[in-house]
């Protein structure tokens, strides 16, 4: 044969079925005949070596991950260096999301943001829509039913920085929407027709909440003594939200113990707690937010009525294709969230406000409240010079 060589003497093996190197069952390895424990060698090491590799790997990753999380934390120690816009009696808010009080990263971010618009005052969120304070109170009843127990520790310091950079604290308090004191307040809340347990807004499976009852003197307590409180910290003035009767498929079924003996309307009674409240801050501005279809025309399940002419400074008019969720009517014309747009709505609304204005409502005016800042140059070009702005997205 051509590659036939005689010449060549028979490999010896380099094993034997006892050797150190023969393939065994526990490694699971093989080797071809003659291969030395190198080859075992050169592997374990390898696998050494990228064992140690995955280790560092994830203490490095996990190492970024806890510094970038107490970085968002870490209260902001040095001074704004945004010059607010001076405030002449013209109100330019910006509403600051509910992270910012934990400074932070989150602080740094809204500071440029303040300086970007141009914005003199701020709008936070001191009690929240389901009924929790973001600051920590020292009122005992918001303490025992742990409305304090999602405050942000460093709250009133970031609030104190923006003080005294100049500018101007507003502090939105949501009212009778709170399921955290309707679960707890028992004689707060309103209650089912037909056995007295805890009326819901919604079915259980559809995430349905309770709500405080606006007959009820003990959520009337509660709710002016976080007014109170929250007018002690410093703020400038006050936006009250949702005072009002829930609006639901099921409200045929709530009772609001002590509306049947009261002399007063559902109208009536959401008033009475309005000039409660403008008695309880003095001097302090008092705004009521209502949707830009509430201020216009009233709504008869919220307020029985219509509360633009209430004992508040202000109607802070919420232009918010959020706000317009059931949309509505006015004059000729429709509006919904899906189809109306921020802007149109603006340009054919503040007519209509100006309007009531002059019809000698104890409402001195209103703040627009926008999602979109190119409708600013509208308000100015129409002599609306307060707005706030709660920013895109």
């Amino acid at each position: 044969m051509a590659f036939d060589n005689r010449d060549i003497k028979p490999r010896k093996k380099s094993y034997y079925p006892f050797s150190k190197n023969y393939p065994g069952r526990r490694s699971g390895t093989s080797y071809a005949i003659g291969e030395s424990r190198t080859r075992k060698k050169k592997e374990k090491r390898k696998k050494i070596v990228f064992s140690v590799f995955l280790v560092f790997f994830f203490v490095l990753v996990f190492v970024i991950a806890a510094v970038s999380i107490n970085l968002s934390k870490k209260p902001y120690e040095h001074e704004l260096t945004g010059v607010p816009a001076e405030y002449d009696g013209k109100l330019r808010a910006l509403y600051m999301p509910d992270d910012v009080l934990d400074g932070g990263i989150a602080f740094d971010l809204f500071k440029t943001e303040l300086t970007e618009t141009k914005a003199n005052a701020v709008v936070i969120d001191f009690k929240t829509k389901d009924g929790y304070l973001n600051y920590v109170s020292s009122v005992g009843t918001a303490n025992d039913i742990g409305a304090s127990s999602k405050a942000y520790q460093n709250a009133l310091a970031t609030i104190d920085r923006l003080k005294s950079a100049g500018y101007k604290i507003i502090a939105r308090i949501y009212c009778y929407e709170d399921s955290v004191a309707a679960s707890h307040l028992g004689a707060a809340a309103a209650v089912t027709n037909s056995d007295g347990t805890l009326w819901l807004d919604n079915s259980a499976q559809h995430d349905g909440e309770p709500w405080l009852n606006p007959y009820s003197p003990v959520a009337e307590k509660y709710l002016l003594s976080i007014v109170s409180e929250i007018s002690s910290l410093g703020v400038d003035a006050v936006i009250l939200d949702s005072v009002e009767f829930p609006e639901s498929i099921y409200l045929d079924k709530a009772v609001f113990s002590g509306e049947e003996k009261s002399i007063e309307s559902r109208n009536a009674v959401l008033h009475s707690f309005i000039e409660k409240v403008k008695n309880v801050l003095g001097d302090k501005p008092l705004c009521v937010m209502l949707s830009a279809a509430d201020a216009l025309g009233g709504n008869t399940a919220r307020y029985d009525g219509s509360l633009f002419d209430s004992a508040a400074d202000f109607v802070a008019v919420d232009f918010r294709k959020s706000a317009q969720r059931d949309g509505f009517a006015y004059g000729e014309k429709t509006y919904s969230a899906e189809t109306t747009d921020e802007k149109a709505l603006v340009t054919d609304c503040i007519p209509l406000l100006s309007s009531k204005l002059d019809e000698n409502y104890q409402t001195g005016g209103f703040i627009p409240v926008i999602d979109d800042s190119s409708i600013i140059s509208e308000l100015d070009s129409r002599n609306v010079n307060n707005y706030v702005l709660f920013g895109e997205g």
